[in-house]
């Protein structure tokens, strides 16, 4: 089926497969318009905490970048999916707007606790109300290419802020390690294609094994958010339930629920996402895991970057190319357009009224 040119005409109308397979563009442009943003505006020497404002595919960007400065990161950063902001903001917080419609509900009511508050304000978005507030009250802004699905602008997420972080002096500059990893999403790209056949094609293999399972995806806190998006394409691509957990947390807890796994036990299909710097004590203890499952008699796949010894920003994003392909031919296999999110906007609509 999946080698089936007809079956894409059918399921993907929309195409989403054009932008998974261009998704490595958004790293050269989101670069460029952040550069050439009023970030100047911002005084990260006054900047103590930074906080990033976001829902679904607007925030995973701010997931990514905090899993990868976790250890050069001299400021707090904190992604606030909430309607509020923590108790910890004030005049000294940061607070980057991430709405890629720019009118993402909870985002505009942080929005307006940060007016209140009197915090530093930034913002990345494509349009709507957030940029609206921006040129009202002069507060500076990243504006990117509109008209995707958010959950496919993941480049404009990520990169503009990374750029940003850099220029602020958070972070090291990253040119090169976008460059490499602008380079290494191409490359991959070309293997993950649909026109590449399921006996040379790793996305419509394991799509195929996660067909008619819930899978449950784990890593290392260095991996946190790949898992996190894994979860959520599998979701919104596929429209069926995943799931994802962090090692060594879940030895703490849902190690022990492999014990008893009753009638669903053959539905599920565990994955590891492997990392090579993952903290030697984490690589054990996954170890541990699987073979936990083994004994249950369930294997657990495991995935690893292609090239090991790239960059980390790569291997990150090497593993979130893999399951954005997977969760496509996911979505094929359960014959669904991956493409639409009804019961979001069913949600939206819904919200509308309520308000009423």
């Amino acid at each position: 089926m999946l080698d089936e040119t007809k079956v894409y005409d059918q399921y993907d109308p929309g195409n989403i497969h054009s932008l998974l397979y261009n998704f490595y563009e958004q790293f050269t442009l989101g670069r460029e318009i952040a550069e050439a943003s009023d970030y100047m505006l911002i005084d990260s020497s006054e900047v103590e905490e930074i906080i990033i404002a976001g829902m679904g595919g607007s925030a995973i960007g701010a997931d990514l970048l905090k899993c990868y400065g976790m250890y050069e990161l001299k400021e707090p950063m904190f992604v606030n999916r909430d309607y509020l902001l923590p108790g910890f903001a004030n005049e000294n917080s940061l607070v980057i707007l991430s709405s890629y419609s720019g009118n993402t509900e909870e985002t505009i009511s942080v929005l307006e606790a940060a007016k209140f508050l009197g915090t530093k304000l930034f913002a990345i978005t494509s349009d709507g109300q957030v940029s609206n507030y921006a040129q009202d009250f002069g507060f500076g802004v990243v504006e990117i290419p509109g008209g995707l699905p958010p959950r496919s602008a993941l480049g404009y997420s990520f990169v503009p802020l990374t750029v940003l972080f850099s220029l602020w002096g958070f972070i090291p500059d990253e040119t090169e390690n976008l460059k490499t990893t602008m380079y290494a999403l191409h490359k991959g790209a070309e293997k993950l294609s649909r026109e590449i056949p399921e006996n040379l094609n790793i996305a419509k293999q394991l799509a195929r094994k996660l067909y008619g399972k819930l899978p449950l995806v784990y890593s290392s806190p260095r991996l946190e958010a790949v898992a996190t998006r894994f979860r959520g394409q599998i979701n919104e691509n596929a429209k069926t339930l995943a799931y994802s957990a962090v090692v060594p947390e879940m030895n703490h807890n849902e190690l022990v629920g492999w014990k008893t796994l009753g009638s669903y036990k053959d539905s599920l299909a565990p994955i590891f996402l492997i990392d090579p710097d993952d903290h030697p004590r984490n690589k054990f203890r996954m170890e541990f895991v699987g073979n936990v499952m083994r004994e249950m008699g369930i294997e657990p796949i495991v995935l690893e970057p292609p090239q090991t010894d790239a960059p980390f920003m790569t291997r990150m994003f090497e593993l979130v190319q893999l399951g954005d392909f997977t969760s496509y031919y996911l979505a094929i296999l359960n014959r669904e357009n991956p493409k639409p999110v009804d019961v979001i906007d069913r949600l939206k609509a819904s919200l509308a009224e309520f308000e009423k």
